[in-house]
């Protein structure tokens, strides 16, 4: 009987120290870190500070005009009236990606709005993040919306530098 137990006890020992010295399981994978696909489109239309038509001068949508939402703000409303800083903002985008301009476009995880507009990230022909300058000049407040939010540090400190200098809306509305 006592060498059955001794050979218990040396079993659950050696069981023990197995155990604890396997290897720890494999980290989970990263995600991608690959950059986001971009895209090359003409500027169609301005709507408002916020939303443009625009169509993609390559790939399978070529030509195809395409209503884009820029992520991560939220400029006054034109449409079904103006509200305070609505003209300003509309003009100022404008100002940044004339009709007939080229932008290079970037979707962020989320693809689509409620409204079916493509969610995107636009740069200017100089190299301008068109978004985040919206936000510095005062032309509208951000609006995080999870999960796009790559750029988020990005547009709060943007939005909180014209917020300080009383630019655009933050002056008169």
């Amino acid at each position: 009987m006592r060498l059955i137990l001794g050979y218990l006890v040396l079993l659950t020992v050696v069981g023990t120290l197995f155990y604890l010295r396997r290897p720890a399981p494999p980290a989970p994978l990263a995600a991608s870190a690959a950059a986001p696909a971009r895209e090359r489109a003409r500027v169609v239309w301005i709507s408002d500070g916020d939303t443009i038509t625009a169509s993609p001068i390559e790939g399978p949508y070529a030509g195809r005009e395409q209503r884009i939402r820029l992520i991560g703000l939220d400029a006054p409303e034109m449409h079904p009236s103006p509200q305070c800083w609505a003209k300003q903002s509309t003009d100022a985008l404008a100002g940044l990606v004339p009709r007939g301009s080229t932008i290079t476009m970037e979707f962020d995880r989320r693809r689509f709005d409620d409204y079916k507009r493509q969610l995107r990230y636009i740069w200017n022909s100089a190299g301008i993040l068109v978004n985040a300058e919206q936000l510095r000049l005062g032309n509208a407040r951000v609006l995080r919306i999870w999960p796009n939010v790559r750029h988020d540090k990005d547009f709060k400190t943007a939005a909180d530098q014209a917020r300080t200098a009383g630019r655009g809306l933050w002056k008169s509305c």
